[in-house]
């Protein structure tokens, strides 16, 4: 059969038009973490001048997500042994040349109940994020140790800092960092920078805190640290 050639270019037309519509309107971003701009692995052992340092857990959540005026995220739980937790993947809805996230749990998350959530979902109580004592999320949650000797060993400092509380969320703003619009197809790496997190952290005198009354000042210093401790780039 044959069929008149408007017919068949308007077909073509309208095929056309839905493949280019169809293109990959993804991103995805990974969140690493870096010791002196190398990648860290928990676990591994590193150095603040003479002193040894190894982390031994690193958890963290991330919310309010957005790239441009798009929330992507409203809060994600990230553990820096798990890849899952450390790879996400969004439909960006236009470019965008804004980013930004703040480090914890939103004062309204931060109200709710653990036990409410599917052992999924970021804020389920499957995460060992919820301080049962205070009713609260902790925000960043880094065990380790450290020897001012350089060698770990019998005699190392013991390493908490365990922060949360409204007061201690931390907003981050890496727009300044972009090159140029953030589009379909690209790979954002977010990296955690460790070196900048302790710079300024003793850690003979400051090794400790639940965010409690004896040991806030440390949380607070430690939480100053964090809109400092993040960059971005695009592959």
């Amino acid at each position: 059969m044959k069929y008149p050639p408007n017919l068949v270019l308007t077909f073509l037309t309208t095929l056309l038009l839905a493949s280019c519509g169809n293109g990959d309107s993804t991103v995805s971003m990974e969140v690493r973490l870096t010791y002196n701009d190398a990648l860290y692995a928990v676990g591994e052992t590193v150095y603040k001048g003479d002193t040894s340092v190894k982390f031994e857990k690193f958890y963290f959540y991330l919310s309010d997500l957005q790239i441009g005026d798009q929330l992507v995220e409203e809060v994600i739980f990230c553990n820096a042994e798990d890849s899952t937790t450390m790879n996400y993947e969004w439909s960006l809805d236009k470019k965008a040349s804004t980013l930004s996230f703040c480090v914890g749990v939103d004062s309204l998350n931060n109200a709710m109940d653990p036990t409410s959530f599917d052992v999924g979902h970021p804020l389920s109580s499957a995460n060992d994020m919820y301080w049962s004592w205070a009713t609260k999320y902790r925000f960043l949650r880094i065990d380790g140790r450290s020897n001012p000797s350089g060698t770990l060993g019998t005699d190392d400092i013991l390493l908490a800092w365990h922060t949360g509380k409204d007061e201690l969320y931390r907003c981050v703003d890496l727009s300044v960092q972009l090159a140029g619009a953030i589009k379909e197809g690209d790979h954002l790496i977010l990296e955690f920078d460790l070196d900048q997190l302790i710079q300024r952290m003793s850690l003979e005198t400051e090794s400790m805190t639940h965010t409690m009354a004896d040991d806030y000042d440390i949380a607070v210093k430690l939480s100053n640290q964090l809109p400092g401790s993040f960059n971005i780039r695009v592959e």
